[in-house]
């Protein structure tokens, strides 16, 4: 049955399920919706997503949204062993503790961030605001640096969903022209993720 995801490529919540997606060999179509393209308002849209954001994913007669639910069903539909999210309860639940925080703590204050110094002019920036989304994200990636210096991944010794979900914050984090603290192994882990094609080909070049 065919399968389609819904929504543009300049999103992070598009960005990991299209990486994940492809991690995983998926056959799928992507219809680019949100953003410059519009749509979102659309009742034919709306009736598959009532929150009118990306990404939504279609898969034959089955329809889902919210995209950290999108990469557990993923898993579990199309790669119930991997390691990607692992079946050991313990192991899971780590690996779910890191995606929900992801959503929780760092997308606010990082979402300020990344649209005061890309999507707004120098002139219109509120330079309150803007430095302290950078404090406040600046703590939760001090987490991901001490969850680093144990292990190569956020959640042990292999990547998971959790580290695909944080790698594309991660990318603009890193990239955006800003004072920032020095994360060793923030840098060292992102090394390593840019190794994967789809992360690497798509995503790794100038924020925007």
């Amino acid at each position: 049955m065919p399968r389609t995801l819904f929504g543009h490529m300049k999103s992070s919540n598009v960005m990991k399920v299209v990486w994940l997606m492809d991690e995983l060999g998926l056959d799928y179509e992507r219809v680019d919706i949100g953003n410059v393209f519009g749509g979102l308002e659309e009742d034919d849209y709306r009736s598959k997503n009532p929150t009118s954001l990306v990404p939504t994913l279609v898969d034959g007669d089955f329809t889902l949204w919210e995209s950290n639910a999108v990469l557990r069903y993923l898993c579990n539909a199309y790669a119930p062993d991997s390691s990607l999210y692992p079946v050991d309860p313990k192991r899971r639940g780590v690996v779910d503790q890191w995606l929900d925080c992801q959503q929780t703590q760092l997308t606010r204050p990082q979402t300020v961030v990344f649209f005061q110094l890309i999507r707004t002019p120098l002139e219109k920036r509120d330079t309150q605001a803007l430095e302290t989304a950078i404090r406040e994200a600046g703590r939760v990636w001090n987490w991901i640096e001490a969850r680093l210096g144990a292990h190569d991944y956020i959640c042990g010794s292999e990547m998971t969903i959790a580290d695909i979900a944080w790698a594309v914050h991660g990318h603009r984090w890193l990239n955006m022209d800003f004072a920032r603290a020095d994360l060793p192994n923030v840098k060292a882990w992102y090394a390593r993720m840019l190794t994967h094609d789809s992360f690497r080909q798509k995503w790794a070049g100038p924020v925007t």
